[in-house]
């Protein structure tokens, strides 16, 4: 808004004297409204607010939940294995359970995607008393709160100093009950959510009834148990099933969802979606609708626990999803996804054809929940899959791409969304410094209004002066402290939208200006411009902005200004308008009319087909493409002997054998039986498939150790897999090896007959209690080696124990020695515990043919 004042020939002094008056007052009236704009827009854009009608954004916890999953005894997801190829189906028996049905068909797979089923599970909603509210007043666990703590302590207070968010107890209100009228909402708003998916992403169908293994519970906070039936029977016509809560949550978090089980090849097959019943309403009901696409891409394969499961093209694991490297413009650590269908995709959608652009940045701040598995803000600003959504969030090509390289589905790309942020902006735009960019992208004053990066509505520059200095590498002014109003964006400043600015939406948006020409609708714009009517002047500003109409039209930008339309220079430029003084600076055609390709240096023909990666020019086709554009298909390596070349150009693989080119081969299904991953033929346990587990030299753990110290201070030389933090694996200790060490020591009857020998028991009770735990890695440094066959049987022989040795989800197969597991079978035995031992030998057919070393006292 800017003060009009018409010229006249002549005025009295009583006039001018009451104009002048007129003119300071409104002069001061419009610095105190732009004052309040940035705390108006500061309030919709991140704000925390104790009132659930003032939520206008979700900010996602996702990796605050991670990080409490990595917590010992929790189990972060089971594997169960399903059957993907058509045939005769048989049951597999595992303890006296049906696990698996598995095909004993001679067919090739053929690999043919099919729409993802969604399966929903409303069963536990509203039926946990500790963590449902049912009444007012009621208290219920938020997370887990210590147990030494009292209930009620510690309050859950997310606006406290400092914030309580999880682990806490939480005071139930009536906005926390999940009545009809909420669970219809939830009904619907999730079964749209179902159906989204649906058409935005195709699976490998599971054949026959999805099975899960309900070995506990599945989910975070308690979780849900999974019903018998899906257990026994399996879920018909489903390819992921979903168990819905309503529990409540702190802050502006509408809900979260995590994956609790997943396939042989890594894939979700079950999940916990929890929606907070206070965000069940009409008001809240399209940002939910954007919140939960978000939280179920989490559960789908958006997770650096997934990330760990993804497949090429050959169907191998992926050797590369994200690199961390030193970035040395932007002068920080930054975690990149390099997968080849999000690189593709980024580069078409910035233009950044370089060969600099080596992949797409992930989130580093925002502290609670957000930094690690979501897009970074500055880049992709409001994609669906940064660290807060809120009602204008859109699902990028990006995001999609991220799912297809995952190796699990086929996505819809049609189903993406427009995403103006960055658009055609180079590679600069993605590789520098935010202070470096251009245009509306970058403001750096509060003094003057400009256009947002869409020219969608009319903004300011919000420039906070924060109470302590900035990172360094977001001190983008002379002062340490000063910068842009999000953390998640690294402190950018840029032109946000005043809250009545908005060219396009004229329910919100205040009145245009006539004496500007303004015009306000769904075809307006904001744009530079200095026009006023002829006989008025503008205010302070000569030079502003405001919302004009305008038209693409015979390859031309027009616009409108008091219904008289006029082309635009192609490249942009200014034109004037009879009636008004100053003039109107107009866009470049392809801002706002972008039906055609921008042309920038580096493109490549026909964008590969999107078959390929465009770098400087030129195509670098995927796996299975070929030709200058990557138009043509082909089997990559003839099949490599191991299957038949289709007339298309698909491989059709012989049995046993998978992937793009059929080079890949394929376990039995003892592998996922016996809790490993398969990769090209070969049963992996892999390390990094536990979260928050690496492969460590065995010598650096000792000093967090109490009750296994001893245990593997005699085998110091190679590496063990455990937590990476040693308040974890102190942690360990006391959650996971003391309650097996109880459950191994004999107890009752047995425990008596051990008098004469239970130091010797004590010991393979406790060695064992600690490899199980804390397990040796092979000469590589990534796969764990099971706990030795013949140290559960010397175990078994010490304390007179009948534990299942051939369970080979522990333990080794009987052929595997020293160096291919974890452990030994030697022990010291009393001369009571060899003849009771001797004993059981001859009475216990399962031991027989064991050799065990002795050692004497």
């Amino acid at each position: 808004m800017e003060l009009i004042i018409r010229r006249t020939s002549s005025f009295n002094s009583k006039i001018r004297f009451i104009l002048l008056v007129f003119q300071i007052i409104l002069i001061l009236a419009l610095v105190e409204a732009h004052n309040a704009h940035p705390h108006e827009d500061q309030l919709q854009w991140g704000g925390l607010e104790r009132n659930t009608n003032n939520i206008v954004s979700h900010s996602c916890i996702h990796d605050q939940i991670l990080e409490q999953r990595k917590r010992p005894g929790r189990k972060i997801y089971s594997v169960t294995p399903q059957v993907y190829e058509p045939g005769r189906l048989k049951p597999l028996q595992n303890k006296g359970r049906t696990i698996l049905e598995v095909s004993t068909s001679s067919e090739s797979q053929n690999d043919v995607k099919e729409p993802i089923r969604i399966y929903l599970n409303y069963d536990a909603v509203g039926h946990s008393p500790d963590r449902d509210c049912r009444k007012v007043g009621a208290v219920v666990k938020l997370g887990e709160p210590p147990t030494t703590s009292l209930p009620g302590s510690p309050f859950c207070n997310p606006h406290g100093n400092p914030p309580i968010v999880g682990d806490c107890w939480y005071n139930c209100t009536s906005e926390d009950i999940s009545g009809e009228d909420k669970k219809r909402r939830l009904r619907k708003a999730l079964g749209q959510t179902a159906d989204w998916f649906r058409r935005a992403l195709a699976v490998e169908p599971v054949k026959g009834n999805l099975r899960l293994s309900g070995y506990s519970a599945c989910g975070q906070d308690g979780g849900v148990q999974l019903p018998r039936g899906y257990i026994e029977e399996g879920v018909p016509d489903a390819d992921l099933v979903l168990l819905v809560t309503t529990r409540p949550t702190t802050g502006n978090t509408l809900a979260w969802a995590v994956a609790c089980e997943r396939d042989q090849w890594g894939r979700a097959i079950a999940g916990h979606v929890n929606v907070a019943p206070r965000h069940l309403t009409a008001e809240a009901e399209t940002l939910l609708s954007a919140t939960l696409i978000h939280e179920v891409m989490h559960v789908l394969g958006f997770d650096p626990h997934a990330f760990a499961h993804f497949r090429d093209e050959r169907k191998r694991r992926r050797d590369q999803v994200t690199e961390q490297v030193m970035d040395e413009k932007l002068g920080r650590m930054v975690n990149r996804v390099v997968l080849p269908r999000v690189v593709m995709h980024s580069r078409y959608h910035y233009a950044a054809y370089s060969g600099n652009f080596t992949g797409l940045e992930l989130e580093d701040g925002g502290g609670r929940g957000t930094s690690g598995s979501h897009w970074e803000k500055r880049l992709l600003m409001n994609e669906i899959m940064t660290g807060s959504v809120d009602t204008r969030s859109v699902v990028s090509k990006m995001t999609l791409a991220l799912l297809e390289d995952s190796g699990w589905y086929k996505a819809n790309y049609s189903m993406a969304d427009r995403l103006d942020w960055g658009r055609n902006q180079g590679t600069e735009f993605v590789t520098s410094p935010c202070n470096l960019w251009k245009g509306a992208y970058h403001c750096n004053t509060t003094q003057y209004s400009g256009c947002t990066y869409n020219r969608e509505a009319e903004g300011y520059c919000p420039i906070l002066t924060y109470s302590g200095d900035l990172p360094q590498w977001a001190q983008y002014f002379p002062q340490a402290n000063k910068g842009g109003q999000s953390s998640l964006a690294d402190y950018c400043t840029y032109f946000v939208a005043y809250s009545d600015g908005s060219c396009t939406d004229t329910n919100s948006a205040r009145a245009p200006d006539r004496m500007l020409g303004e015009v306000r609708g769904s075809n307006s714009r904001c744009m530079a411009s200095s026009l006023v009517r002829t006989g008025f002047v503008r205010g302070s500003m000569t030079q502003g902005n405001g919302c004009y109409q305008h038209r693409c039209i015979n390859s031309s930008l027009e616009v409108a200004v008091d219904g008289i339309w006029k082309v635009c220079p192609h490249a942009g430029g200014a034109i004037l308008f009879p009636g008004f003084n100053g003039e109107l600076i107009c866009p470049a055609y392809p801002e706002l009319c972008n039906s055609d390709p921008v042309s920038v240096s580096g493109q490549c023909p026909n964008s590969c087909n999107f078959n390929g990666d465009c770098v400087d020019g030129r195509c670098r086709c995927f796996l299975g493409f070929h030709g200058h554009d990557c138009s043509r298909r082909s089997c990559p390596g003839n099949c490599n002997g191991n299957g038949m070349c289709l007339s298309n150009g698909i491989c059709e693989c012989k049995t046993g054998y998978t992937g793009i080119d059929c080079s890949t081969a394929v376990c039995d299904e003892q592998c996922s039986l016996h809790g490993g991953v398969c990769d090209n033929g070969v049963c992996e346990f892999r390390c990094s498939d536990y979260a928050g587990y690496t492969c460590q030299n065995s010598s650096m753990l000792l000093s967090s150790l109490s009750v296994c110290k001893n245990v593997l201070v005699n085998d110091v030389s190679g590496q063990h897999c455990a937590p990476s933090e040693p308040s974890i694996l102190q942690q360990l200790e006391e959650v996971v090896v003391m309650p097996n060490y109880h459950r191994l020591f004999p107890g009752g009857a047995r425990k008596l007959f051990n008098i004469f020998g239970s130091t010797y028991c004590d010991e393979a009770a406790k060695r064992l209690a600690c490899w199980i735990s804390i397990q040796k890695c092979d000469k590589d440094g990534d796969n764990r080696l099971r706990v030795c066959h013949s140290a559960c049987q010397s175990y078994n022989i010490a304390c007179g124990a009948s534990l299942e040795c051939s369970d080979q989800t522990l333990f080794s197969s009987e052929g595997e020695g020293e160096g291919q597991c974890t452990g030994f079978g030697e022990m010291k035995l009393s001369w009571f515990s060899r003849l009771r031992n001797g004993f059981s030998l001859r009475n216990n057919s399962s031991l027989k043919g064991m050799s065990v070393r002795y050692r004497k006292l």
